[in-house]
């Protein structure tokens, strides 16, 4: 190869880590084209390589300091408010995630985050359960404010042998169902809801089909119960 051929690959090849490929692909010379594209190739291989091989700069002490200041987040935010106006309310550290609180004085700190001014979370938007494992159940609240577009996210974890939380139901009316549905499904006790009782499910029905350890009863008063998975198993 010429001279000159190797210093028009050599361009192309530039041109080509550059991610343009036009000048390579016009060359009508079918061979130098070829061996253009294979430069090209050979040269991003040892880009690659030279990339995994470079070490690892340390973030500069700024950046260090960046990365540990605290989140503005709404759920860290506001759940420093609710520590603050309720000591010894949280039950696990800040996160962005969602705000972790004990079942005692949750009717007293949701009646305040919806009758504070600068809060004024106006809107339960979706409260359901969940059965997380190692005998806890947990109720979650999704609040929003209309007036100053805000939300947050509640959770409150409490063991199987005493699943009880207050409603809030009186406070959010739209909790009625909501705390019907979780009772129904998860179990979990709304101390002072008004019309606490099943809601998709007889009264009389036999566990909470969505823990982790239900098991559907054989019969209900009389009539054999099918398995939905009969079959799969």
């Amino acid at each position: 190869m010429s001279p000159d051929q190797e210093k028009l690959i050599a361009e192309l090849v530039e041109k080509g880590l550059s991610g343009d490929m036009d000048p390579i692909n016009a060359i009508e010379d079918r061979v130098l084209r070829s061996k253009a594209k294979s430069a090209l190739a050979k040269a991003k291989r040892a880009s690659k390589a030279e990339a995994a091989s470079a070490p690892v700069e340390e973030k500069s002490t700024e950046e260090n300091d960046t990365d540990t200041t605290p989140s503005d987040h709404p759920n860290q935010k506001f759940g420093k408010m609710i520590h603050n106006k309720f000591p010894n309310s949280l039950d696990a550290e800040l996160n962005d995630t969602h705000i972790q609180l004990k079942p005692d004085d949750w009717f007293e700190i949701a009646s305040w985050l919806k009758s504070e001014p600068s809060l004024h979370f106006d809107s339960l938007q979706c409260h359901t359960g969940m059965d997380v494992g190692e005998n806890m159940l947990e109720a979650r609240y999704n609040l929003h404010s209309m007036t100053h577009d805000h939300k947050i996210e509640i959770r409150i974890a409490v063991s199987r042998d005493k699943a009880n939380i207050p409603s809030i139901e009186q406070i959010w009316r739209i909790g009625d169902w909501f705390e019907r549905e979780t009772y129904d499904m998860f179990g979990i006790f709304f101390d002072g809801h008004r019309d606490h009782r099943r809601m998709l499910l007889p009264e009389d029905w036999e566990g909470y089909p969505l823990r982790k350890d239900y098991v559907v009863q054989e019969t209900y008063h009389g009539i054999i119960i099918p398995k939905v998975k009969e079959g799969w198993e």
